[in-house]
């Protein structure tokens, strides 16, 4: 079933003074839990239906929360089927929503829906920036968003290392380490910890992408980025507990795409 996503109605803004609900409506919220059960047994397109008409339920009732998740559910189901412009199209519409909302730890999802689809596009660049705002934002909220979006930016690394795309590495690492650089400004002591692994993952990642990228590197700088880069790595997985075994990808990005041969003290 193809969703057209023209046909969802605007929804007018919230009536001054009166908060928005980051909730959906109780029939908005049935439709869609509806659809994920149909997901759940590989019923794609009695999902994509039960997201469209919630959509639409949405939209005719004023439910900004409502709308922003079915376009939201929509676009994460064509980002499974392959159809990436159309998922794209459905996240614009669930951002513009939860924006006006306020709701911001679905915006974080929604960002990291967007790195994903660049993913597909080969756009390694524009994931990079993509994950990085879904991390800034997930700073200013809690340690728990933080650390989802860690889980999901490692495995992108370690897609990028066995498609050979290791130089990619690099605006992603610098992209993460640009979002924590506001650490200062965090007040929440368990946020911040979480914030500072991020910048750790950050620190093992971008002397990755300088290597790949270099070539005529010196073999004394070479060293030292790989060592820095090994050092960070095993510091996240120390922390972790080897949650992402952060190390194992850094010594397999050195050995099998960098030719650097060497065990690390």
């Amino acid at each position: 079933m193809t969703v057209d996503t023209e046909s969802c109605k605007p929804i007018p803004s919230p009536t001054v003074g009166e908060p928005p609900s980051l909730l959906p409506s109780d029939a908005v919220l049935r439709l869609l839990e509806d659809g994920a059960a149909f997901i759940e047994r590989g019923e794609l397109d009695n999902a994509a239906h039960l997201f469209a008409r919630a959509s639409e339920s949405a939209a005719d009732g004023d439910d900004r929360a409502g709308y922003g998740r079915a376009q939201a559910q929509l676009a994460a189901l064509e980002e499974s089927r392959g159809q990436v412009d159309k998922a794209f199209g459905h996240n614009r519409l669930a951002q513009e929503s939860f924006l006006a909302i306020g709701d911001g730890e679905a915006l974080v999802q929604s960002f990291r829906v967007d790195g994903f689809l660049h993913v597909r596009r080969n756009e390694h660049t524009a994931a990079a920036h993509c994950f990085a705002k879904a991390l800034s934002l997930a700073i200013q909220f809690d340690g728990r968003l933080v650390l989802t979006t860690l889980d999901q930016v490692v495995p992108v690394a370690n897609y990028l290392v066995e498609a050979d795309q290791s130089t990619a590495l690099l605006p992603l690492g610098a992209a993460l380490a640009q979002a924590v650089e506001s650490l200062d400004l965090v007040q929440n002591q368990e946020v911040r910890e979480f914030a500072e692994l991020a910048a750790t993952v950050a620190g093992a990642l971008a002397p990755l992408g300088v290597l790949a990228s270099e070539p005529h590197l010196t073999d004394a700088k070479r060293r030292r980025l790989a060592a820095r880069s090994t050092h960070q790595a095993w510091h996240v997985d120390a922390l972790t507990k080897r949650r992402w075994e952060l190390a194992a990808l850094v010594k397999e990005t050195l050995q099998s795409k960098l030719s650097f041969h060497e065990e690390l003290d």
